[in-house]
């Protein structure tokens, strides 16, 4: 825990990302007493702790923070990858989240402790630092918000369902700075870590006050604050709360026209996002995720991300959704593209985090599980109607039917944004992975060729995909077992 959890609080100075006071540069050799001088200084704390985030990692295979997300769908039904891509095939396979020598779970890991560690320097000191105090106010509660985010994600993937597990031990809790001769806390229970979670967040929400990010969709503000919250309440099943806060995170933001959905992903400027990473040609790392997302441009290098080809049967004629499918008959032959996501002409790609499609979504979710179904089906259709999907009669399903069909709506709106694993394991689920027969064909362009679809069936130890299994919780790393002799008292 010690090398883990350690951190040199960074001082970003001198290098602006887009407009957005993104700096990474650091110098890690500044005295505390320089970073914590004023307002201004300690939020390059905040915005640095943000790049580091995302523009950070260690290996081609783990790059950054949204290397969780490319995990999450990786475990999950839809995408169907080939064991001669690089990178998440074993995330496909359930051998790399089970390893506690893993690079994901390392690096997930310290990501989120470092960020951790750097928000409660934060916290705990900049009352004390003069400067402006709306400016210290928002920070302290951006600085909560970002603490808050990242226990719920621990939460979410390195143990079972809420629900289910209220008593089974989770992770450590840190609310102070931590240094090198920092003891390690024990592991705390899975009600305790979402308590802190929802406490977090709930103290950032009645801080942040009205503060608009304008363009730089990174930086936290109330919508973005509501929807880690409807997250968080739509995880423990509390439909009011997952209800109220899901509207007041969307409602600010308009639908993008249908063909913009054909627009590659890959753009903070669009309408609907309502958090998101913005990159720059000269500061992109981030942008390496599109290197697995990306599927259909030929300077991608990867293009692993493929669809299964079922996943195809959930859509109809009429949604704009489906003109992103195509059947690859160059460089993977027979494989199926889902090209929502494609690099910019600069080899750039922004990276999506929250939207008001996810929020109108846990509405309906949520909507349905208060047994107000006719609310739910025309939150669900609000959606329909914004991608020209067709609006069947719903009135005949119950709560759980519905549901249902909310939960595969999700699957379609969502895909690649990060929720498969996350749907599977809050909801109780089986993954569901169907083989392809070796005869099925398509015909492209004159050629035929044969169907590709799912490669990984079973678990690693050959039993079948069953619900709430060890496989979709992650291994706490080694180096923190072996550095934190507490973490398991």
């Amino acid at each position: 825990m010690k090398k883990i959890l350690y951190i040199i609080v960074f001082t970003f100075l001198g290098y602006s990302f887009q407009s957005c006071d993104l700096e990474t540069d650091p110098t890690n050799a500044a005295a505390e007493d320089v970073v914590f001088d004023n307002a201004v200084n300690a939020e390059k704390v905040l915005n640095g702790t943000w790049a580091y985030m995302m523009e950070t990692f260690y290996t081609y295979a783990n790059p950054g923070w949204a290397s969780l997300f490319r995990t999450s769908d990786a475990m999950g039904n839809d995408i169907a990858m080939q064991p001669n891509k690089y990178g998440f095939y074993a995330q496909y396979s359930y051998t790399a989240t089970i390893s506690t020598s893993s690079g994901t779970v390392q690096n997930i890991w310290a990501i989120a402790y470092k960020t951790i560690d750097n928000m409660n320097h934060l916290i705990t000191k900049i009352d004390g630092v003069p400067g402006d105090a709306t400016l210290k106010a928002r920070v302290k509660s951006q600085a909560y918000a970002l603490r808050g985010y990242m226990y719920l994600n621990l939460a979410t993937y390195f143990a079972g369902n809420y629900k289910d597990n209220l008593n089974e031990r989770c992770v450590p809790i840190y609310l102070t700075p931590t240094n090198r001769n920092t003891e390690g806390n024990p592991r705390e229970t899975v009600e305790k870590v979402y308590k802190q979670a929802e406490d977090d967040l709930l103290e950032a929400y009645k801080g942040i006050g009205s503060y608009s990010n304008g363009s730089s969709k990174h930086k936290i503000n109330k919508s973005i604050i509501s929807g880690i919250l409807a997250r968080l309440y739509l995880q423990t099943e509390s439909w009011v709360e997952a209800e109220k806060y899901a509207k007041e995170a969307e409602t600010p933001y308009k639908w993008m026209a249908q063909t913009d959905y054909l627009g590659g992903f890959n753009d903070q400027n669009n309408p609907e996002w309502i958090w998101g990473h913005g990159q720059t040609a000269d500061q992109s790392n981030a942008s390496y995720n599109f290197h697995y997302l990306d599927v259909s441009s030929s300077s991608s290098y990867y293009y692993s991300f493929m669809a299964d080809p079922y996943f195809k049967d959930l859509f109809d004629e009429n949604d704009i959704r489906t003109q992103l499918f195509e059947w690859d008959a160059t460089r993977f032959q027979g494989g199926l593209m889902y090209k929502k996501f494609r690099f910019k002409s600069d080899q750039t790609g922004d990276i999506v985090m929250m939207r008001k499609a996810e929020m109108v979504l846990i509405e309906a979710e949520t909507l349905a599980g208060q047994n107000k179904l006719p609310e739910a089906i025309a939150k669900l259709n609000e959606l329909r109607a914004q991608r020209g999907a067709n609006q069947p009669d719903l009135s005949a399903l119950s709560k759980d039917q519905l549901t249902e069909v909310i939960l595969i709506e999700r699957r379609k709106e969502l895909f690649g944004e990060g929720f498969s694993l996350y749907d599977i394991k809050r909801k109780k689920k089986s993954v569901i992975r169907k083989e392809v027969p070796s005869s099925t064909t398509v015909v492209v362009g004159g050629k035929t060729l044969n169907v590709q679809g799912h490669t990984i069936l079973k678990f690693p130890d050959g039993k079948d995909f069953t619900a709430d299994s060890p496989y979709y919780i992650f291994a706490i790393p080694a180096s923190e077992t072996q550095n934190n002799p507490n973490l398991n008292k």
